[in-house]
């Protein structure tokens, strides 16, 4: 049996929804921000984790090739809501959401690396004048905001490197990989060849999901622009948010990237 970290998210539903016709494998659903500890700590065997979480225990997993969470350009359920311009920002207060562990750190750099605000950041939404969410509750403020600007990160990323940005990561916890072996090689073909026919399905998905307070043409819209590849553009892209991520105190050291081979 294989134990699977499931992220609570719109974006991986397509992916999910095919995975769980194999009765060989147990999911542990949650957000990232739990998933990623689950993981460290043994909890679960293999999940599609916060990409943060690799560079910052990078000796506790070995990453699947060709797999992730990324988008191109825009995200749109990873976003900065505010009634404020981006660069009126300065020295306000954003709230970060419990939920995040790799979109808090875009954030961030985001902010510090390339548009030179300086902020406070609160676990309070009470004090706060710019909301980080990411998730279902992005997405449904992105298609339903309240707010007179959004951000989306993904966007800003793009705009500022020209490379996709890679919010997950397929991450396997090394103490199992000896044991398990047959069953992650089993696992990983069945997932690349989910990802390589996801796409094609999704208009049938819909008869499966419901998602209050969105269409159906936007649930299609926002799986189309959720990206699950990992190619050297990809790898381009995160070797430079790691940079940045070090660069800025989030992690102690840029990781070498290390894959899991059958």
């Amino acid at each position: 049996m294989l134990n699977i970290g499931e992220i609570e998210y719109a974006n991986v539903y397509p992916i999910f929804y095919e995975l769980k016709k194999n009765s060989l494998y147990k999911f542990i659903k949650s957000y990232p921000s739990v998933l990623n500890k689950a993981l460290r700590d043994g909890g679960i065997d293999i999940s599609c984790c916060s990409s943060i979480e690799y560079a910052r225990h990078p000796e506790n997993y070995l990453i699947l090739k060709n797999l992730s969470i990324s988008s191109i350009k825009e995200v749109k359920s990873v976003c900065l809501f505010s009634n404020y311009e981006i660069k009126y920002l300065e020295n306000k207060n954003i709230y970060l959401t419990d939920e995040s562990g790799t979109s808090i750190v875009l954030l961030k750099v985001l902010l510090k690396k390339f548009l030179n605000i300086n902020v406070s950041y609160s676990i309070n939404k009470n004090d706060c004048d710019a909301f980080l969410y990411i998730g279902d509750k992005a997405l449904y403020r992105f298609y339903n905001s309240e707010f007179k600007y959004v951000f989306d990160l993904g966007k800003l990323w793009y705009e500022f490197t020209g490379f996709p940005f890679v919010y997950a990561l397929w991450l396997v916890n090394r103490g199992i990989i000896k044991e398990k072996k047959d069953i992650l090689k089993d696992f990983y073909n069945k997932l690349v060849c989910i990802k390589a026919n996801t796409k094609k399905n999704l208009s049938t998905l819909i008869d499966h999901y419901y998602f209050k307070g969105l269409t159906s043409y936007q649930i299609i819209d926002y799986w189309e622009t959720i990206n699950y590849d990992l190619t050297l553009n990809h790898l381009n892209g995160l070797k430079i948010f790691y940079k940045y991520a070090y660069e800025i105190g989030e992690i102690k050291k840029v990781p070498k990237l290390e894959f899991l081979t059958f």
